[in-house]
């Protein structure tokens, strides 16, 4: 913790309930009464805590690891440990102000966990398969043969649980068929889309959407000869990335605009990945408008005539 007269003092708590109260103790013997929580973005272990501060009325802000990495390596920070990790972010909350973080309404939380568990069961079951390809010992080849059975159930109903939250919440089932309208995008992608996005009304611009999910064009130049080609900055949510890579490929084929915008791209010397990168982002941009302006996807009005098969 670092105080307005730049005094520093460090404690560890347990990420438990257990441990918020005494971190709530560990507060009030400081006699802090509002603070300006800062915490990195890694997998879903600060959403408990996130979630805890904002509900006791405090300020949270979490943060891409990204930045708080890049600011370590700005003040010459050379080693790592925790203690300084946690002081690195202290100063790098109290000298950059992060925007406060908001926790998502019930529903969307809900789903992105359902979401995320049918990802983590659909990787798991791929490991499992591929043992069962590769397994000659027959008491082994039965074992795995009932792990991926019960997985195959749990997926099941794992999907049809998905099916009824977005069933079971008008906002959500509007969205999604929104989104279905678009074309690439199925029922599946479109839950993640939610899951991931969450309230796309927190997002200022489709531009920002993308950027959140690390599809804007990265570039490296230096004076007059040192031009590297741009690449994805993918510097976001990489769940988006991967959601959205075989809609981009549908949607090239099967979408006259899609396919003559990655065409215009290729004949100006794209390399392909960049062309499925672009055609990625320009799906950001039309999911924020189906979304933000509650209307299905209309090709016309994105891509002028091109849309219109000729």
């Amino acid at each position: 913790m670092l105080t307005a007269s730049g005094a520093q003092h460090y404690q560890s708590f347990p990420n438990s309930p257990d441990g918020f109260t005494q971190l709530q103790t560990w507060l009030s013997q400081h006699a802090v009464t509002q603070l300006h929580a800062c915490m990195e973005a890694t997998n879903i272990y600060w959403e408990a805590l996130a979630t805890w501060l904002y509900a006791q009325g405090h300020t949270v802000s979490v943060v891409n690891p990204a930045r708080i990495k890049g600011y370590a390596m700005a003040t010459m920070q050379r080693n790592k440990t925790d203690k300084l990790d946690s002081a690195v972010i202290a100063s790098f909350c109290a000298t950059h102000h992060p925007a406060a973080w908001q926790p998502l309404r019930d529903e969307h939380r809900r789903l992105r966990a359902l979401v995320r568990h049918r990802e983590d069961l659909l990787q798991t079951q791929l490991q499992q398969q591929n043992r069962l390809r590769d397994t000659t010992d027959s008491l082994v080849l039965a074992s795995l043969q009932t792990v991926v059975e019960m997985l195959s159930s749990q997926l099941k109903a794992v999907e049809q649980a998905i099916k009824e939250h977005v069933a079971a919440h008008s906002e959500m089932r509007a969205n999604l068929q929104l989104l279905t309208s678009i074309v690439g995008i199925g029922v599946v992608t479109a839950a993640k889309v939610l899951a991931e996005f969450g309230d796309i009304e927190t997002y200022a611009s489709a531009k920002a959407a993308a950027a959140d999910a690390g599809l804007t064009p990265s570039h490296f130049e230096s004076g007059t000869s040192v031009r590297h080609r741009p690449r994805l900055s993918k510097m976001g949510k990489a769940g988006i990335r991967g959601a959205l890579y075989w809609p981009a490929i549908t949607a090239m084929r099967r979408c006259p605009g899609c396919k003559a915008y990655a065409e215009r791209l290729a004949a100006r010397g794209k390399a392909k990945k960049v062309v499925i990168g672009a055609v990625m982002r320009k799906l950001v941009h039309i999911i924020y408008g189906v979304l933000k302006h509650r209307t299905p996807y209309d090709p016309t009005k994105v891509f002028g005539r091109t849309a219109t098969p000729t």
